[in-house]
């Protein structure tokens, strides 16, 4: 048959590996390779005004999108007893940033810089528990008793 051409990816009948892309034009695992080593991905969510509300590991602080949505949330510092105003404390990651923890909507809380620091320098002394649909909370556990022998 001639002016026949396979279509992109195919060759002799068989599918070669790569990636069809919504434009119709075919990538070569080679060029995947190639943007797989040299790019980064992020995932992004958005809420309805296109305000980005979860950022992954991309960032680690957070969005004012993102802060506007904790203050709505909470009233005060997430551990419980603290009465500092929300607006007043650090937004901070439910798991700490240098453990992995995400900056998702669903994974920060306000804390006061006391409370902030240490959760970090001693997270024996909390206990996270869901407060509910949208919050979490700390249980503050106070330092643990040494014991005697």
């Amino acid at each position: 048959m001639s002016g026949w051409a396979l279509p992109a990816g195919l060759m002799s009948g068989r599918r070669l590996p790569g990636l069809l892309l919504a434009t119709g034009q075919f990538l070569p695992v080679s060029d995947i390779h190639r943007l797989a080593r040299t790019s980064s991905v992020a995932r992004l969510v958005m809420d309805a005004d296109s305000e980005i509300l979860d950022m992954g590991r991309k960032v680690r602080r957070a969005t004012a999108a993102q802060r506007r949505t904790i203050l709505a949330r909470y009233t005060s510092c997430m551990v419980d007893g603290c009465p500092l105003p929300a607006h007043l404390c650090q937004i901070d990651h439910i798991d700490n940033w240098s453990d992995g923890g995400a900056t998702d909507l669903d994974r920060l809380g306000p804390t006061c810089q006391f409370h902030n620091r240490d959760r970090y320098r001693r997270p024996e002394r909390y206990r996270l528990y869901r407060a509910g649909k949208d919050r979490w909370a700390f249980a503050y556990l106070g330092p643990r008793p040494t014991r005697r022998t």
